[in-house]
């Protein structure tokens, strides 16, 4: 089973004090299977925990555990990447605005490489019919 890990639930692994922290330890099983990232969300994580936390040692250790430990995906290999996230965000964006570029690269990403899940803390993802969405404890 491959699995496309979303910055929210990373963040909230390193972040201890993240709001969603306790929820994303006591569901850390999920990193027994095999695991994903895209490039996008490994900036993202990297910036988001530099942001936050002020902290170097931190964001490094996250760093370096993403690189260790989880398959990064290049978008750049994705035939007319842009295009088809740029569908994702038309089709998901015509009423409001409320699934950002970065969460439509995701579900690309996850078509794209054959991925059996998503996980993610992010709500928006539940309106997504094109993903599987990993159900939490």
């Amino acid at each position: 089973m491959m699995i496309l890990l979303d910055s929210s639930f990373l963040i909230a692994i390193f972040r201890k004090n993240d709001s969603l922290h306790q929820r994303a330890v006591e569901n850390i099983d999920v990193l027994k299977n095999d695991c994903c990232i895209s490039n996008g969300i490994l900036s993202e994580v990297i910036t988001v925990l530099g942001q936050k936390t002020k902290d170097i040692d931190l964001v490094r250790l996250a760093y370096n555990y993403m690189k260790d430990n989880l398959t990064i995906i290049d978008e750049s290999n994705i035939e007319m990447y842009n295009d088809n996230v740029f569908a994702i965000f038309e089709k998901y964006n015509r009423e409001k605005f409320r699934l950002g570029f970065t969460d439509c690269c995701q579900v690309v990403i996850y078509e794209d490489c054959y991925l059996d899940y998503v996980v993610s803390f992010d709500e928006e993802f539940k309106r997504i019919e094109e993903i599987k969405l990993w159900e939490f404890k």
